[in-house]
């Protein structure tokens, strides 16, 4: 059968109106045109679907059958329309989120309850599979949003700087090294040096490593930790050092014996982007609040809406005292998640 949507709205509007006059102004149509396309529905299904009393009109039994899909059918494209205006305005979709090389996320909940506060219908998923390979996930379409320090040379990769970051030593108060102002590459000599896993076959070698490398440092052992916590606990129970973005380490220097040192000022700053492949209205906005949040913007969040992320992750908080680089929104509460790489895809 060659049945249109035009023919749904036709028989369901002279069902509510009771007359093609009516029905025509409804419509927009001259009554010649509506009775036309009528009697093409007709012949089309080879059944009357309206019979005349007076001047109006009447569904037939095969019109009202035809009625309830009309309304069906026309109530799913209503429904469709507005589904589309709300993703095309950013108001709905999903929204997938990873961060190069790092377990500590402790910024992000309160980016993602600003953010869900005024798009509370965009859903936000955490690929934390991604961290390794974000722009591979990124050209896939796996990802929507990778914030990345390795860029790629792709016209498909759009990359937008976010902050800066520099990266300091870790110690105990206790390790002999703590007493120097500055720390070199080359006090890596010879120490129990805590560094994080890094997938060698990315072709992308971590700045510490690579000047490890090309200086000849040989620290005594290279341990190698995923998880920020265990990296954390291990250098305050003395049993080794490691390397962190200031901005990482900040909030567990309080209440621990470990002291923070900066490197050598020929380990620059390094440059942090949020890599995107799509320009949807969702991932807009999205970067829009990042760059709210690391240029110091004031981005409160309720204390029970805090709460609520703390209780949807089941995961330890504490809060976070006020970091340094980069300069971070201030939030009623901040919230530092320690253990991130144990979260697998979560939404929110």
């Amino acid at each position: 059968m060659n049945i249109a949507i035009h023919h749904f709205k036709l028989v369901d509007t002279i069902s509510k109106e009771g007359t093609l006059t009516k029905a025509a102004t409804t419509l927009h149509l001259t009554q010649s045109a509506l009775s036309h396309q009528l009697k093409e529905l007709e012949r089309e299904l080879d059944v009357e679907i309206f019979t005349r009393q007076g001047k109006r009109l009447h569904l037939s039994e095969q019109g009202y059958r035809f009625l309830r899909s009309s309304e069906k059918i026309l109530a799913e494209i209503k429904s469709l329309e507005e589904d589309i205006r709300n993703y095309k305005s950013g108001k709905t979709g999903k929204l997938s989120i990873s961060m190069q090389c790092y377990t500590a996320y402790h910024w992000l909940p309160g980016i993602i309850k600003y953010y869900k506060k005024q798009w509370p219908d965009i859903n936000i998923q955490i690929l934390s599979d991604a961290t390794r390979r974000p722009l591979e996930y990124l050209m896939n379409g796996d990802l929507d949003i990778g914030i990345i320090r390795t860029q790629m040379v792709n016209t498909k990769i759009r990359y937008e700087p976010i902050f800066e970051d520099r990266l300091t030593a870790v110690l105990s108060k206790d390790h002999p090294l703590a007493k120097k102002d500055i720390i070199d590459i080359a006090d890596f000599h010879g120490q129990e040096l805590i560094l994080p896993l890094y997938d060698p076959s990315y072709q992308d070698t971590p700045v510490i490593e690579a000047l490890i490398q090309a200086q000849q440092v040989k620290p005594k052992t290279l341990h190698r930790i995923h998880y920020t916590d265990a990296t954390i606990e291990m250098v305050n129970a003395g049993l080794g050092i490691t390397v962190m973005a200031d901005w990482i380490v900040e909030p567990y220097l309080k209440g621990r014996n470990i002291v923070a040192k900066p490197l050598h000022h020929s380990v620059s700053k390094r440059a942090w982007f949020a890599a995107t492949c799509k320009q949807t209205p969702a991932i807009q906005n999205f970067l829009e609040c990042l760059k709210m949040y690391f240029s110091g913007a004031d981005m409160s969040v309720d204390e029970p809406e805090v709460l609520q992320t703390e209780q949807h992750l089941a995961l330890p908080m504490q809060a976070s005292i006020q970091k340094t680089t980069p300069s971070p929104a201030k939030f009623t509460k901040e919230v530092a998640f320690n253990a991130f790489d144990d979260i697998k895809n979560y939404q929110y």
